[in-house]
């Protein structure tokens, strides 16, 4: 009888192992997926924010060259 008793609590035990392996997984498998929107939103932010400083640059040369009345070489930073 005691086998059966041993028997009954590995067996319980390694069920306990088996469900906790696989919430493991499923957490592990639900942060790679944020990692990889992560790097997909890095990808996103990194595009935008050249495109605003090529933006930066165009504006910046542009007051330069129009705003600029009096002759003067002085350049406005935005």
């Amino acid at each position: 009888m005691a086998e059966t008793e041993i028997e009954r609590a590995f067996a319980t035990l390694a069920e306990a192992f088996t469900v906790t392996e696989n919430e493991i997984h499923e957490e592990i498998g639900a942060i790679e997926q944020q990692i990889e929107q992560l790097r997909e939103r890095i990808i996103e932010l990194n595009g935008k924010q050249e495109t605003l400083a090529h933006d930066r640059e165009a504006i910046q040369e542009m007051y330069n060259r129009y705003c600029n009345t009096d002759g003067s070489e002085s350049t406005v930073e935005f």
